[in-house]
Parts: C-alpha cells; sequence; structure tokens
C-alpha cells in the first residue's frame, strides 16, 4: 500500500495517542489468535479530545504526512472515517507456513474510507457493502465496511519453503540454497564472492559486502573482461582527463559511492535495479568486473514470485468470509485474554504462550533447538494513563513446577540492616534483589536441564550432576546469602594521571611522561550480605599479597593501572561495602553514618524481591559539562531530567502461578494527566 497504508496504521496506532464499548470487535479476532494488542480509544479521548490532538506535532504530522491530493478534504485525523471513541485491536495470527499481522478498527464513517482511497489513486473493489484493496504484490490488503476496517499483512515462512516435499510440489530448489526472509523479499546466496542477490516480485537489489578497491561501481552492458591492476596503479581516477575516467563516464548506469572516494571505506551498497530492468552482463566494481548471470537473476524473480503466489492464496483464504457473521469461535473463548483485559488500562498487549512465541518468530537456525522459555505460558502488559502517574504492569503465567522453583528462590528478603546506610537525601536512585543463594544453587541446574534437555538430555544431566558435585551450596549461601542493595549517587569527576610517550625531535628517541586528566565515573554504594567471611579473608590477604589490594586498618583499597578511580569496600555488621567514596566508607565503619530512608521508600525496598528508584530530577545539574559538545545540549538535557517524573519498579510474590511486576513514573502537579504529560514531553524532545 506504500504511502497510503502507512498513514492509515499510523492513523490507527496514532489514536494510540488518543485512540463504546458497543462497537467492540473483539468477536470478529480468531480464537488461535498468538497476540492480541488492545487499544482503549475512549478511554484516551477522555484524557485528550481529538481537537486537543489535531493540536499536537503529532496530529499535524500525521496530517501533513497526507498525499498532496488529500489534504485539503482531510484536515484532522477525525475525517479519516475511523470510530475514535471505540476499541482498537492488532492481532496475530499464524502457524507453520504464514504469518498475519492484522489491524481490526471500527468504521465512524465508511464513505470518508472510500474518499481517502480515491484521492490518493488507490483502486479498491466493491462488492455490496465491502470495499476490498490489494497492494501491488497482494501481501497487505484492506477491507471495510460501514462497520469496521480490517488491514493483513501476510509473510511466508522460509522454514516452510525449505521443506523437501513443499520445494518439491512448488517446483522450487530442493538443495540447500540459502534463502531467507519472507517470501515477497528472498535472499539467494550468488555463486560470485562478495555479492547477494536479493529480488523481489518486481526488483532486485545487489549487495557488495566487500570492496575490491576503492573506484566507482560502472555497470556495462558488454560482457565482463576481468582485468588485474598494475602494482601501484591509483585506485580511483586522478584528473578528469585520465583516458580510463574519460571511457568510464561514457558508460550509462554509472553509481557513485558518495562524494569522494577514501580507503577508508570499509563496505558499500550498490542498488542495481537498473541493471535487473536491462538485464546487464556485468558489473564494474572497485576497478574489477564481475560477472553477473542474469538466468541466477531471472531464477530468484521465479522462486519469489512462486512464494508470494502461495501467500497471496492463503491471504484470501484468511479474508474470505471475514466479514460475514458466523458461529466460528473468538478470542473471547480464551478465558486467559478475557481475564487480561482490563477496562482502566488503555492498552493491553496479550500473548497466547510466550514459549511458542519464541519458536514462531525467533530464528531456529540460532538457538537450534533450545527453549529459553520452557515452562513459561501466556503474558501480558498493560498501560495506565492516569492522573498522578503512568503505570505499565506486566504478568506471565508459570508451569507449576517453574512456579514452585520461583518460590523457593525469591523466599528471601533484603536485609533490614541495609536501611541503616541509606541516605535518600543524598541517593539518585537504587536497586534492591533479594534470592535465596542456596535455593538458586539447588535449582539452577533443574532450570539449565529444562532449557537445553530437549536436545542435549545426556549432556545436560551430566552437567546438572557435575555442578551439584562441585558446589556446596550450604557453604556459598552462608558466604553470598543473596540479597543485595545498590544504591546511585549520581556522576563524579576524578583526575586521574597516566603515562604516556613524547618524541624528542632532537634524538627522535621516545620519552615517557605523566599527564592528568578527568575522568568520569559513578558514585555508588554496593551492599551484600554475607555471614561467613573466611574465605572473603583469604582473597582479601591474597589480593594484599599481590599488591592489588591495600590494607586501610578497618577498610581496604582497591587500584589497579586499568581502574579510572579507585574503589573502596570494607565487611562491617555481617555486610560487605563496595563504594567510590572513601569518606562513606570510614563514616560506615566508624558507626558514624547519618541514615534517612522514608516508610515509601522502606516499603518499596523491603516488601518486593526487586525493587528500584531513580529519580531523574536529581541526576538534573550532575553531569559534567565535559560530557557534551555544546553548553545548548547539556541545557537541553537538563531541562528534560528536570521534567521527568520519579521513576519506581518492582515485582509481586508469585499467586496462582502468576509472576507479576509493574514500572510506574510520577506525574508533575502542573501536569493535567498522564497522556497529555507525554505529549508535552515528546514535543520538547522534537523541539
Amino acid at each position: 500500500m506504500n504511502h497510503l497504508s502507512k498513514c492509515a496504521v499510523t492513523a490507527i496506532f496514532s489514536i494510540v495517542a488518543l485512540g463504546a464499548n458497543a462497537q467492540n470487535l473483539a468477536h470478529k479476532i480468531p480464537a488461535d489468535a498468538k497476540a492480541v494488542v488492545t487499544l482503549k480509544g475512549n478511554n484516551l479521548i477522555e484524557l485528550m479530545s481529538v481537537k486537543e490532538f489535531n493540536n499536537t506535532f503529532l496530529g499535524k504530522k500525521m496530517v501533513e504526512k497526507m498525499p498532496e491530493s488529500v489534504k485539503g478534504q482531510t484536515k484532522t485525523i477525525a475525517d479519516f472515517g475511523i470510530n475514535l471513541s471505540s476499541v482498537f485491536y492488532y492481532y496475530n495470527q499464524s502457524n507453520d507456513s504464514v504469518s498475519y499481522n492484522c489491524v481490526l478498527a471500527p468504521v465512524n464513517n465508511s464513505g470518508q474510507v472510500d474518499d481517502l482511497f480515491r484521492q490518493s489513486d488507490k483502486k479498491f473493489t466493491t462488492n455490496a457493502q465491502l470495499r476490498t484493496f490489494f497492494n501491488h504484490d497482494s501481501t497487505e490488503v484492506v477491507l471495510w465496511n460501514d462497520e469496521m476496517l480490517l488491514f493483513v499483512k501476510s509473510s511466508g515462512k522460509e522454514a516452510y519453503f525449505a521443506r523437501p516435499e513443499v520445494s518439491k510440489r512448488l517446483g522450487l530448489p530442493v538443495a540447500d540454497h540459502g534463502l531467507t526472509g519472507d517470501p515477497a523479499t528472498t535472499t539467494v546466496r550468488s555463486a560470485y564472492p562478495g555479492i547477494d542477490y536479493t529480488t523481489t516480485a518486481d526488483s532486485a537489489i545487489t549487495t557488495v559486502a566487500e570492496p575490491y578497491a576503492e573506484e566507482p561501481v560502472v555497470v556495462k552492458k558488454k560482457k565482463a573482461v576481468v582485468r588485474k591492476r598494475k602494482p601501484g596503479a591509483h585506485h580511483f581516477p586522478k584528473h578528469k582527463t585520465s583516458k580510463k575516467y574519460q571511457k568510464r563516464k561514457k558508460v550509462k548506469n554509472t553509481v557513485y559511492l558518495g562524494e569522494r572516494w577514501s580507503k577508508e571505506e570499509s563496505y558499500a551498497a550498490v542498488d542495481t535495479a537498473d541493471i535487473t530492468q536491462t538485464e546487464v552482463d556485468t558489473v564494474a566494481i572497485y576497478g574489477q568486473d564481475i560477472e553477473i548471470d542474469t538466468a541466477t537473476v531471472k531464477e530468484n524473480k521465479r522462486i519469489a514470485a512462486i512464494k508470494n503466489k502461495e501467500v497471496v492464496n492463503w491471504t484470501k483464504k484468511m479474508i474470505s468470509g471475514f466479514f460475514v457473521k458466523d458461529s466460528r469461535n473468538s478470542i473471547l473463548s480464551n478465558k486467559d485474554f478475557v481475564k487480561s483485559i482490563d477496562e482502566k488500562a488503555e492498552v493491553t498487549a496479550w500473548i497466547a504462550s510466550t514459549e511458542k512465541a519464541m519458536q514462531d518468530f525467533m530464528p531456529t537456525a540460532i538457538f537450534k533447538g533450545i527453549n529459553f522459555l520452557n515452562g513459561y505460558g501466556s503474558a501480558n502488559v498493560k498501560l495506565y494513563l492516569e492522573k498522578d502517574a503512568i503505570r505499565i504492569g506486566s504478568s506471565i503465567t508459570l508451569s507449576k513446577e517453574m512456579a514452585e522453583a520461583f518460590t523457593k528462590i525469591n523466599k528471601r528478603k533484603v536485609n533490614k540492616k541495609f536501611l541503616n546506610y541509606v541516605n535518600e537525601d543524598k541517593l539518585t536512585g537504587y536497586m534492591a534483589y533479594a534470592l535465596d543463594s542456596k535455593a538458586y544453587l539447588q535449582e539452577y541446574p533443574k532450570l539449565m536441564n529444562r532449557m537445553y534437555g530437549s536436545i542435549y538430555k545426556d549432556e545436560a544431566d551430566m552437567a546438572t550432576d557435575l555442578f551439584s558435585l562441585l558446589l556446596d551450596e550450604e557453604a556459598v549461601s552462608k558466604v553470598i546469602k543473596g540479597d543485595a542493595l545498590f544504591i546511585f549517587n549520581g556522576l563524579k569527576q576524578n583526575e586521574v594521571t597516566y603515562k604516556t610517550y613524547e618524541y624528542n625531535e632532537d634524538n627522535f628517541e621516545k620519552d615517557t611522561v605523566t599527564r592528568t586528566k578527568k575522568e568520569t565515573s559513578p558514585d555508588f554504594l554496593l551492599m551484600v550480605s554475607t555471614e561467613d567471611t573466611r574465605l572473603l579473608n583469604k582473597l582479601i590477604a591474597y589480593g594484599v599479597k599481590k599488591k592489588v589490594v591495600t590494607d586501610l586498618q578497618s577498610y581496604y583499597e582497591i587500584s589497579t593501572p586499568k581502574t579510572p578511580v579507585p574503589v573502596y569496600f570494607a565487611i562491617h555488621n555481617g555486610i560487605i561495602f563496595v563504594g567510590t567514596n572513601v569518606d562513606e566508607i570510614k563514616q560506615i565503619v566508624s558507626n558514624q553514618y547519618q541514615a534517612k530512608v522514608s516508610a515509601k521508600h522502606k516499603n518499596a525496598i523491603l516488601k518486593s524481591n526487586f525493587s528500584a528508584y531513580f529519580s531523574a530530577k536529581r541526576f538534573a545539574g550532575k553531569i559534567p559539562a565535559n560530557e557534551f559538545t555544546n553548553p545548548q545540549q547539556l541545557a537541553r538535557t537538563n531541562k528534560l531530567l528536570n521534567s521527568l517524573g520519579d521513576i519506581y519498579m518492582k515485582s509481586n510474590q508469585i499467586k496462582d502461578n502468576v509472576f507479576s511486576g509493574e514500572i510506574s513514573m510520577d506525574i508533575p502537579a502542573k501536569q493535567q494527566n498522564a497522556l497529555k504529560y507525554l505529549f508535552s514531553i515528546a514535543e520538547d524532545v522534537e523541539k
């Protein structure tokens, strides 16, 4: 659909920027949908009216990007003919051979949709009340009537076409032809070094992976003659009067790589659409002629056309009867999907099975059968745009075995003693995490066996047995109990000395000189619980002996030539402290540290296995000026940081085999609601 499809889909999803229920189209989504995204248009319009959205930079840009023939009639997104106050859906439906990405939108005025296509010179067919538009290769289709609009983008799966029985039936090469990508864009490995041909049903693109020399790419009609450069020959034309240059200049379809040639160029992409159209026999690339087999190009186009035809046939079957009311099951018969819908959420994304989703969408050749998500079930993510906060909640279902394992691992809480060394007036952010290291070491082999056992069962069994044999889980859990608190205080600059060399112009010898420079580094404090320090004491003694660790009586300093700034650590009150602020470490070991923590942060740290906090406002002004190219860039960054609210993250306890968490950001008091606040931030970034 090219420009029109992009505008239409942008309009539908930018209602995401705006987005009743009487026109809910969920009953049209097939029951076997793999993923569904729900957008509550009515919720969004309550936060920002269509008129207000039209005045935002995004609303103006959407209208500006419409074709010139449409701009006069389409002044706002309300003129698209879509019902903005209803519910919109994206869903994916796929099988072993094809994947359909679909957008389902409610129609408010079908006549306006008709006009949008007509004014864009996009021809569509009409059958009763149903209109249908196909793009140039029919892999994209739009159908609409007075009630709804359906957009479908189809793509075939190469694993299906690579099957010997399928290749034989369709007349495709049965041998390993190296095809990748979707059927509309198929890459075929060339027999010629450094060149791949990517063909579609309409065009071909040549990519040069390795340059042969620093010369322009010249397309020639005559048969190739492979020329060898003489030693010392120039790699690019030196003067316009050069005979070689004048000869090349007369040749049509010359492609120059930029305004000038340089030896630093490591690769180049050459668009040879004209080559395909004229069926050129040779291409001169960087001074070396390479013969192109036109029969190969034609074969590649034939393969792509066959695959495209299959996808088109599947797509036509898929959309056949979609707009006719029938008794087939819909996604509403899936209890897990229905349970995931929250009327208060502006956007909800639901995945039927994370395990199957990875198998469907991730390249199997990379993972080679390894199942990283074995034991993980359905998942969902919800976006809430509230008056005083933006919240994103997520959850994932676990198998009984996985849920039991995670329950054991997460039974530990964060050490309460950590709070004695937290001063929220000084910190910029923190991250706390707690797990039972003994339970983790016991469950880890089982988790690895679950991941790799399907294809490496014997190896996984031996590895897990060896892991359990070598480690004493009880002893390890006493050294590192599994809970930690990381406090981020911002950035600081340190003056660092370093050695370099200067050449003496008199005797041409190099002299070693010591110089100083400023290094920007994080200012942090890390706390880790421990019970048994015998092994740690041995490691410290070894470090002192090797002069990597300096004993400063009650604390230690780690300093190596590779570390830009020294790091200090101490073991005190059953806690390992590691930090960059020596004064802070001294206060801790002398019991003089002044703590300050509010009930809000105390609950956040202690009541979750994972929690995090970041204050953008406190970070503003702490970034050194020399980290930016100019003062204006620094000022803009600080302005953006000052406009952001505090960010919080947390995880929840596993309940009914469901693991969940949340991330939220506070809204400044002067802002009306979260949606308008997001637009204000986006507009500042745009400016």
